[in-house]
């Protein structure tokens, strides 16, 4: 359990160096846009279209692990909407809560943090699971976010979905996978500027994580400053206030312990079934589930007009309590640590 907690530390120190940067002001919050773009749209694409390449994202077993992972997580956002409309919060806070409290952070965090600990072979799955968080939780979720708006469940429902096609690791997979497909060579050239830029994904989307940690929580603390976003939306202040504490307290052990736990458990049931399951591909996808809250949720929030102060807060803790409960998770499942450790 020791050495999986110094194991995880350089990447917990990346994000704690964002962070850091800009609570110290070194880094303009205003410019985290440009460092999550360079993430988003240059240095992981080109690490997932590499994967999808090397045939790493077609491999046996990975539809019944994408079952069980789909319905673990199914299952963490039914809750988190249940709890959201037991609570009084608006539609548009439910969903974006919900969508918090079930997608994990793999593009920022899991695919460089996994990867380092259970080995190359630990990427396909961890990255196939952005097909269920993307398209499935993703789309749910902002649709439950815009109940009450003109049109029906199925018009609510296309729009994100959507908007989900067009993201740019889904393509980089699927591109990926086609080149595999098709057994062209790649130009030299061309492979080792993508090589490039997927080694600077990792390091630059845990820093970007920190920053946008950070960012977060300086535009959580400027809303309670200058009054309850709640209390603007006409809710009732000892409803909002009495009940945020615990209502957030259930939301972080649902992402960190119950997701994983879901997924597991779904593991084992589909591998009954007949389905064939690999003993590393499941502890990947546990380990996958259990991962903090993703940290693009807070800016999704942000733009839809959602209460920002309670996503940031499920995802900041979230994120400082994971150092602990992944390296639990981990030990438990017996994820071995690289020979040089």
């Amino acid at each position: 359990m020791t050495d999986l907690l110094w194991l995880f530390v350089p990447f917990f120190l990346l994000v704690l160096c964002g962070w850091g940067a800009v609570r110290a002001g070194l880094v303009d919050p205003g410019g985290i846009g440009a460092l999550n773009g360079f993430v988003l749209f240059f240095g992981l694409p080109a690490m997932l279209f590499r994967l999808g390449a090397s045939g790493a994202l077609v491999q046996p077993g990975l539809p019944g692990l994408l079952l069980a992972y789909g319905v673990g997580g199914a299952t963490v956002t039914a809750l988190a909407l249940w709890l959201g409309r037991r609570s009084r919060w608006s539609h548009r806070d439910t969903g974006l809560v919900a969508l918090a409290a079930a997608f994990p952070n793999t593009g920022f965090l899991g695919l460089p943090l996994l990867t380092g600990l259970l080995g190359a072979q630990a990427a396909g799955p961890v990255a196939a699971t952005l097909i269920i968080d993307v398209l499935l939780l993703s789309s749910l979720c902002l649709a439950w976010a815009h109940r009450g708006a003109s049109g029906s469940w199925w018009g609510l429902w296309v729009a994100p979905l959507k908007g989900a096609l067009r993201n740019p690791l889904l393509w980089s997979m699927a591109l990926g996978v086609a080149w595999w497909a098709s057994g062209w060579q790649m130009v030299r050239a061309f492979d080792d500027t993508l090589r490039l830029l997927a080694l600077a994904a990792s390091p630059a989307a845990l820093f970007t994580l920190g920053a946008i940690l950070a960012r977060a929580q300086l535009k959580a603390g400027a809303r309670v400053a200058g009054g309850s976003p709640l209390a603007a939306q006409g809710a009732s202040p000892g409803v909002a206030h009495g009940a945020g504490h615990g209502s957030l307290s259930v939301l972080v052990v649902a992402k960190l312990l119950l997701h994983p736990l879901l997924v597991l458990a779904a593991g084992e049931l589909v591998h009954a079934l007949g389905w064939p399951l690999s003993g590393l591909g499941l502890s990947t996808l546990v380990m996958a589930a259990a991962l903090p809250s993703a940290s693009n949720v807070s800016m999704l929030a942000e733009r839809e007009g959602a209460d920002t102060t309670r996503v940031a807060r499920l995802i900041m803790w979230t994120t400082a309590l994971s150092w602990l409960t992944l390296a639990a998770w981990a030990a438990w499942r017996g994820a071995a640590l690289p020979a040089s450790g």
